[in-house]
């Protein structure tokens, strides 16, 4: 299958499920889970500066992180190559002065350059082709020095990977062509950009699930959601660093070169 044919069937899969897919954000459950680990991953740049600036967030969705990480930006463009997605996502964040929304695929994106002082990829990495022309595309958005934050599904845990395939096999709106990331090919791919690492974490172990799934009866899985991001943030904090690579997710913050 040709690079133009997996971007039309991704982008008509996720044209389908739009609706259905930004029910997980506006459901308490899974919003709980969804926005605690986005803040969770964010951290390290937190610390650093109490505001993160303009804020494009590639594959962004329904927009849901302009909600979740409101108060933290001065201006947040969210890009999807879904325009079903987007239009849910002009809808969940009316009104709002300082949101816009782009429907294109970042390799045709009209952007200005260098306009991102953070530049977000979340679980979204995995779905696009051709690696090398998107990371030039996320280079030129940045600002020199601006932040990458990328969390992306992460393959060391065999029994999680077992889930995965098992939701390939149940789930309609969750692709069967998956692929999932090394530490290693991460790094590399940032490094092959002139990106640095300035912080390298693996996260979720028990939240995840609550985050992809709208699990019933609500008045109690929404008390379980925020349950599991508890342990996981002591998990975080306790757990042996060998131990973290059982998690669902790793979380890398980079820096983009200064010129």
């Amino acid at each position: 299958m040709s690079t133009q044919e997996i971007e039309r069937q991704d982008q008509a899969l996720f044209d389908q499920i739009a609706l259905q897919y930004g029910q997980k954000d506006r459901t308490l459950s899974s919003s709980i889970a969804r926005k605690g680990q986005l803040l969770s991953a964010l951290q390290p740049l937190l610390k650093q500066t109490p505001s993160l600036g303009t804020v494009v967030d590639i594959g962004c969705g329904v927009g849901a992180p302009a909600q979740y990480l409101q108060g933290f930006y001065d201006h947040y463009i969210g890009v999807d190559q879904s325009s079903e997605m987007i239009r849910v996502a002009e809808v969940l964040n009316q009104p709002c002065n300082k949101t816009q929304f782009v429907a294109s695929n970042i390799k045709a994106m009209t952007l200005p350059d260098h306009i991102a002082d953070v530049v977000l990829v979340v679980g979204a990495l995995h779905h696009m082709t051709d690696l090398e022309a998107v990371m030039g595309c996320l280079v030129k958005l940045a600002k020199p020095g601006a932040y990458l934050m990328v969390i992306e599904p992460q393959k060391a845990n065999p029994l999680i990977q077992g889930m995965r395939w098992l939701r390939t096999k149940i789930d309609r709106g969750y692709s069967e062509d998956q692929i999932f990331f090394s530490e290693q090919e991460l790094v590399d791919l940032l490094h092959q950009h002139n990106i640095s690492i300035h912080d390298l974490t693996y996260r979720g172990f028990l939240s995840p699930p609550f985050a992809e799934v709208i699990i019933p009866p609500q008045f109690l899985s929404r008390h379980l959601s925020q349950w599991a991001l508890t342990i996981d943030r002591w998990f975080d904090r306790y757990l042996p660093q060998p131990l973290h690579k059982l998690s669902f997710n790793i979380c890398i913050t980079g820096v983009f070169p200064q010129a």
